[in-house]
């Protein structure tokens, strides 16, 4: 088993660059890359306590197709207004949509939005970030940070109003933002990574399994998707004793 997490600090990231770090399984976080294999799990004494492993995703855009749920999803949204733009500056609604999200979900993140998108220095912003903000009349309700490099994309923060919650606003932004990438002849979309064993970030399968892809890292290569990824994957005390060793040292 294969156990990794590495991080590299690129001081510039041409499109065509950042495409190949996403087809090698990395990904953004703040103002550089990292990939894993594995997300570690730690007790009060800073002791390693468990493993979960993850699965980085990717999807076909042009093979992308509206099925039922899509369509229901559009119908129930549609009477929405939404805006793309390039990623210039955050506004006050921004940060206060955040703020609310953030105090309503049931697991930690970045406290603020700047902190979650470029952390505390901003002087030198290596990619290319594109927003897209949903509007109910004037009032912003969700809201949508993704990466572009020349054929492939990433999603970086999906937030919404709680009040909002019915409306699934975080399945309809990666529709939505499927659209915008589908006219401008992307081929790739990277939503993130899904977890074995834990169901918390299946919601980014709604875009279609049929279409989707997971990243091998024992062949460095891209799979269809298969549902035995989200089987859970349980360890015992001697294999945690050991995957200590060769991550700690110890």
């Amino acid at each position: 088993m294969n156990i990794y997490h590495r991080t590299e600090y690129p001081v510039s990231l041409p499109p065509e660059v950042f495409d190949l770090y996403l087809a090698m399984g990395w990904y953004r976080m703040r103002q550089y890359l990292f990939t894993c294999s594995h997300l570690f799990d730690f007790n009060d004494a800073m002791e390693l306590s468990g493993l979960r492993r993850v699965w980085w995703m990717r999807f076909a855009i042009q093979h992308i197709h509206d099925d039922a749920a899509h369509r229901k999803m559009r119908k129930k949204n549609g009477h929405f207004r939404y805006q793309f733009s390039v990623l210039d500056q955050l506004t006050d609604d921004d940060r206060y949509l955040y703020r609310i999200y953030r105090n309503h979900i049931d697991f930690d993140t970045y406290d603020h939005l700047e902190d979650a998108l470029w952390g505390q220095d901003n002087s030198n912003i290596i990619f290319q970030s594109w927003v897209l903000r949903i509007y109910d009349g004037e009032k912003l309700i969700a809201l949508g940070v993704f990466d572009k490099g020349e054929y492939a994309a990433s999603s970086q923060i999906h937030c919404y109003d709680p009040a909002y919650a019915r409306h699934s606003l975080g399945k309809y932004l990666m529709l939505l933002t499927i659209d915008h990438l589908k006219r401008a002849g992307y081929h790739w979309y990277y939503p993130g990574y899904v977890f074995a064993g834990n169901p918390k970030m299946d919601y980014k399968l709604f875009l279609g399994k049929q279409y989707g892809e997971y990243f091998n890292p024992e062949t460095e290569e891209w799979l269809g998707f298969d549902e035995y990824i989200l089987n859970a994957e349980n360890y015992s005390e001697e294999a945690l004793t050991e995957i200590r060793k060769a991550l700690f040292r110890t």
